[in-house]
């Protein structure tokens, strides 16, 4: 047997070596060995097609001399050493050729082969990629901060599937060939139809390994046990790529280095500004506007620039406030002497706290609607158009705001796109902030801040605003500029100490007076609070698992639950639905026999219909709040009960979901956010530990909608609304859950205080890898978007400023 080197290339953590030989490709394997001892195999790909015109074989280069054959080998780039790569017989394991892959000399011939025979480089180049039937096909799918420097690295693995799971045995190398020591995670497995095939199957697995941060060369190797190996290897700058790619998915609102350029095209122009002040002139009604502000020496710039924006305003039919507590302060004082507008009302009092110094102003305030602002900050000069322009729209609009940012010495940056009035998130730390306006309807109806609440007297005000309000709008736009200077809150979080207890004591005032029994606590970040809530009762909740064998999977899941659990009022229902494999009805009866809180009922439907499966389990239980727990869940924290259940101490809120995480610790589930296109979830690919835009993977938040992996609701809610849709047979059932409940007026909450792994579509296995399967869930999302569409209001969850479609909250164009 002969074999011949043609040439060769470098590409993307792989080496192409095109050799002739005079046996057939079939019957070769090739290994890379490693210091470490490790055989990596180097896949071989023969060239050319069978039965192929010989006119076009020639043309392509793929028509070898009588007897001979050409092919690829395929090799991992590990640029610290030379590896000796080994040709062999694949029967009787002879060796018939070693070539040395050396770094500077193949570095070299690959650009001599790029440069003088390009057709020849892509010929041979990602050959891997091209040629994906029939053997193990590995690579990488993303690579994902987490903390404490570490990433998850992701790659999938693709080998054809004999009728059984194979085991695969997967090592990790670095640049050197030595192993690293890392223990692969599976996140998710199926066997699925080949896509270039569909007569044929494939095992389809994705793994993670929890690696460093830093750049670093990997080459992973897998092994399946009755198939070929294969691996994937990239470099340094790809490993880098990587992460940069995963931290531009995560990146914020506020750390979006476009922002200045985004606000000044989307800022009001003198055009618009004397446009809109024509358009006033014929408003039948124009409400005064009263805007209070307590003045205590601040730099006289500051206080200029804060009364010049206030005097730009389009809408003028306002009064500016100023109370000055500055005492003796001369410079401020003849600041505000030479404000010669009438509209200005300078008020001179004794300094106290600052809701006392604010209620002087609101005592003397004349309009129907009282703003607030600070006396060192500015606005956009159409902030009061935009608000009376609402309030025009919604005209029982009681308590206003807007999106913000920072104006850091003269830079603005940092904003804050905020949701629609969303009670969960206000109630964990004051979202709204700026500008907050409140009609003398509602404000004659609540008692004003006092003393005790100073630094946080605007979030007190607002939750008791909040509790009378007939509405609450927030306006999308940036109209508030909060400036930054060495002793604001906005550049100083620790400036003032008192507001933090000051908040939190708001906060706890505020469920006092609603009747709500809860304990609010500072948390790890500042102006941040926990919540617990006791209710009255401990309801009882009937947790629903639909189940079809894969027994090892729920006995996971159902053990998780009864060891983990400190809620102390439940039980759990499995749902039977059509198992086959004799293990799975032994562990009814032995999980039965041990725990008489678990109790098994057996669907009687043929298929697979989740709604149906899970109505009838409700049937079937007697919870006052069902929880809807797919079998492919583990519990992480055992108080994850107690924090979705206590929850429903709240009259108004009718659903709550968990936080979902994958197997190596990134977000899976945040919450779900519909569009009228398009359904997704919040904070995907985020470390657990992120706290997410505006900390909402960190803090309850009001959302859309919640997954039914972790979904629980009221009974008498769940039962008003019929139960889950049938006619949403697999997907999209527990959205429409979640979005029905919400039309009826109560709150889905998504709450990360409850955590869970979730190993998504391991049980069932992913749709549209099976045409038949996809087809109907395709059916089904036609009939949910005809259903929702309509009925989507764009900007309740999502700022409108923000891609609606995007769980990582990207600013829109």
């Amino acid at each position: 047997m002969s074999i011949k080197m043609l040439g060769l290339c470098r590409g993307s953590g792989k080496g192409y070596i095109k050799i002739a030989t005079d046996c057939e490709p079939e019957s070769l394997e090739a290994y890379a060995p490693t210091p470490s001892g490790v055989q990596v195999t180097c896949p071989i790909y023969r060239i050319g097609f069978p039965g192929e015109d010989a006119i076009a074989s020639r043309a392509a280069g793929d028509n070898p001399e009588p007897g001979s054959y050409i092919a690829i080998v395929v090799v991992p780039l590990l640029d610290q050493i030379t590896l000796d790569i080994q040709i062999r017989e694949r029967n009787s394991g002879k060796m018939l050729l070693i070539m040395p892959f050396k770094t500077f000399d193949t570095k070299v011939r690959s650009r001599l082969t790029y440069k003088y025979q390009p057709d020849f480089a892509a010929q041979i180049r990602d050959i891997d990629q091209r040629r994906l039937s029939g053997g193990t096909y590995v690579y990488f799918t993303g690579i994902f901060p987490m903390e404490d420097h570490e990433v998850s690295c992701r790659f999938r693995v693709r080998h054809p599937y004999t009728g059984v799971s194979e085991k695969c045995s997967i090592t990790v190398l670095d640049k050197a060939g030595n192993r690293v020591d890392v223990q692969p995670i599976v996140l998710e497995s199926d066997a699925i139809t080949d896509p270039n095939d569909s007569t044929q199957r494939i095992q389809d697995t994705t793994y993670s390994v929890i690696l460093s941060d830093e750049p670093k060369t990997v080459c992973v190797h897998v092994k399946p046990e009755n198939h070929d190996g294969n691996f994937v290897c990239i470099s340094e700058p790809m490993y880098s790529g990587f992460i940069s790619g995963a931290f531009d998915l995560t990146k914020k609102p506020w750390d979006d280095e476009g922002y200045a350029a985004w606000f000044e095209r989307h800022r009001a122009t003198w055009a618009d500004v004397a446009n809109q002040r024509r358009t006033v002139t014929t408003w039948d009604h124009t409400p005064l506007i009263s805007i209070v502000t307590a003045v205590f020496r601040p730099p006289v710039e500051y206080l200029k620039a804060f009364v010049d924006s206030v005097l730009a305003q389009s809408y003028e039919h306002f009064e500016l406030i100023l109370v000055n507590v500055s005492g003796d302060a001369p410079d401020i004082t003849a600041t505000l002497d030479d404000i010669k507008d009438p509209r200005v009302k300078v008020l001179t009092a004794e300094n106290k706290t600052i809701p006392e110094n604010t209620n002087i102003g609101i005592e003397h305030a004349q309009g129907q609607y009282i703003a607030f602002m600070d006396h060192d900050d500015v606005v956009e000069p159409d902030i009061l158009y935009r608000y009376m322009s609402e309030i025009r729209r919604y005209p029982d609009a009681d308590l206003l705001y807007c999106d913000e940012d920072l104006l850091d010495n003269g830079r603005y940056r940092h904003p804050a796109f905020k949701p629609q009035y969303n009670a969960d998130l206000l109630y964990c730390g004051n979202y709204i902030t700026h500008m907050l306006m409140v009609s003398r309807h509602v404000l004659d109806q609540v008692e004003l801040s006092g003393a005790d609440v100073a630094g946080a007297q605007d979030f007190d005000l607002t939750l008791k605003c909040a509790e009378k309000a007939r509405s609450i709008r927030g306006i999308q736009q940036v109209l508030y500029h909060w400036r930054m200077h060495q002793n604001s809150t906005s550049a100083n979080s620790g400036s003032k100490p008192y507001a933090e207890e000051a908040g939190r004591l708001s906060v706890a005032r505020h469920f006092e007076r609603m009747g709500v029994k809860a304990e609010v606590t500072d948390s790890e970040l500042i102006f941040r609070h926990r919540i617990k809530y006791y209710p009255d009762h401990t309801p009882k909740v009937s947790i629903i698992i639909p189940t079809k064998d894969h027994v090892s999977m729920l006995t996971r899941c159902v053990e998780s639950v009864l060891s983990k659990t400190t809620y102390d009022n439940f039980d759990i229902t499995l749902v039977e639905n059509n198992s086959t494999e004799q293990e799975t009805f032994a562990y009814y009866e032995d999980i039965q026999r041990r725990d008489a809180r678990v109790h098994v009922v057996t669907w009687p439907g043929t298929g697979f219909n989740y709604s149906a499966i899970c109505n009838y389990g409700a049937a079937h239980s007697d919870g006052e709040l069902l929880l809807f727990l797919n079998n492919d869940t583990e519990v992480i924290n055992d108080d994850w009960l107690d924090a979705m259940a206590g929850l429903f101490t709240r009259p108004e809120v009718g659903m709550v979901g968990a936080k979902l995480l994958f197997r190596d610790k990134l977000v899976q589930h945040g919450g779900i956010f519909v569009t009228r296109d398009h359904v997704g979830h919040y904070g995907e690919f985020m470390s657990h530990k992120d706290g997410g835009y505006m900390e909402t993977l960190r803090y309850p938040v009001d959302v859309a909608a919640v997954t039914g992996a972790c979904q629980m609701v009221r009974r008498n809610l769940f039962n008003k609304v019929g139960g889950l849709d049938e006619e949403l047979a697999v997907v999209l059932n527990d959205v429409d859950l979640s979005l029905k409940v919400g039309e009826l007026g109560y709150l889905v909450v998504f709450n990360p205080d409850a955590r869970l792994y979730h190993a998504e579509h391991v049980s069932r296995g992913r749709d549209e890898v099976d045409p038949e399967r996809e087809k109907r869930a395709i059916d089904e999302q036609a009939k949910f978007y005809a259903r929702w569409d309509s009925r989507i209001e764009i900007g309740k969850y999502i700022n409108a400023n923000l891609d609606q479609a995007n769980g990582h909250y990207k600013i829109t164009w």
